[in-house]
């Protein structure tokens, strides 16, 4: 009887030993798992920005902020978590910017802070030194290129250069569609003049960047003389936007036909710098005014210079000109 005791006390052990050791094995293989995560949320590459910073950054970052980027982010698919409110400030994007927290103008760091971002994305080298105590951050500065070259920019961070592809080359084939759409409907040899008016006392002609991109670059229209001797000193487009000139101007500038973007109210209201203008006689003497080929368009989506509002602007372009 006593050997029988024996042997049932000893397979009682050897069960506890058995049970215990499975049990050590879940939590090892539980803690694997969990350690595996963790890596991978931790997990970061070496990038070298455009101005030759090299930062760690996040492989896939998970909560990104951005000083400007918001359309270019979400033209890659990508929604940040907060942005400065100039950014904000526009009906184009919709409900696509829905959620997107608010950062203030000037942002707050602060801010920055509550929403925790693992990855910061600036358009000025001079906030790096505060955001970087934030997150890593990476620079794309406003004036690097083109809309092209910035959106491609941004989706090499966050690792979405086939997207940024693919959205490019569906551009390309929109603006090829809108070329054929508009053939016939405007001279090879009429002139397309791009104004501004803000403010009372601002006047500006545009290049081939922000509005200009639209009609000079996706339409292939022609611009005036002057504009052509700058587009061709600046074939990426990096440092001639617009030029700042007189009412007393104008008829030199002025095409066969212009586009007049309109910036705000104070523009339309007496005193005004449309207002001044269109009660000119310089202006009513122009060809485009006297033959109704004057366009006035608006400042949102028109005047910003990224991927989403200049798709939805050429769509108006095409529009302007294909009826």
């Amino acid at each position: 009887m006593k050997v029988k005791h024996l042997l049932f006390n000893m397979l009682i052990v050897a069960l506890l030993f058995f049970l215990v050791g499975c049990g050590n094995e879940e939590t090892d293989s539980k803690q694997v798992e969990n350690t595996d995560h963790l890596k991978e949320a931790l997990a970061t590459r070496t990038f070298i920005d455009v101005t030759g910073r090299e930062i760690e950054i996040p492989v896939e970052p998970k909560r990104i902020v951005t000083t400007q980027y918001l359309d270019a982010l979400l033209a890659l698919g990508v929604k940040p978590v907060g942005v400065p409110s100039h950014v904000l400030d526009n009906k184009y994007l919709g409900t696509l910017q829905e959620n997107v927290a608010d950062l203030g103008h000037p942002f707050s760091l602060e801010k920055i802070i509550e929403l925790e971002p693992d990855l910061i994305i600036a358009a000025n080298q001079e906030e790096v030194e505060q955001l970087s105590k934030v997150a890593p951050t990476v620079v794309v500065p406003w004036m690097h290129g083109d809309v092209f070259t910035q959106l491609f920019e941004i989706a090499r961070v966050i690792d979405k250069e086939k997207e940024a592809k693919e959205w490019i080359a569906t551009q390309d084939a929109k603006a090829s569609e809108g070329r054929e759409k508009i053939r016939g409907k405007i001279g090879e040899d009429e002139v397309v003049s791009i104004f501004m008016v803000w403010g009372k006392d601002t006047l500006r002609i545009y290049g081939g960047r922000n509005i200009g991109h639209m009609f000079y670059r996706a339409l292939q229209l022609t611009p005036p003389p002057f504009i052509q001797e700058r587009l061709n000193n600046d074939p990426d487009f990096k440092e001639f936007v617009f030029e700042n000139i007189s009412m007393e101007m104008l008829p030199e500038f002025a095409g066969d036909r212009i586009i007049m973007l309109v910036y705000g109210q104070e523009a339309r209201d007496e005193g005004g710098m449309l207002y001044q203008l269109e009660h000119s006689s310089l202006w009513k003497n122009l060809d485009a005014v006297k033959n109704n080929k004057v366009y006035y368009v608006e400042e949102d989506p028109w005047f910003i210079y990224s991927p989403i509002a200049i798709d939805k602007s050429l769509d108006e372009a095409i529009k302007l000109f294909a009826q």
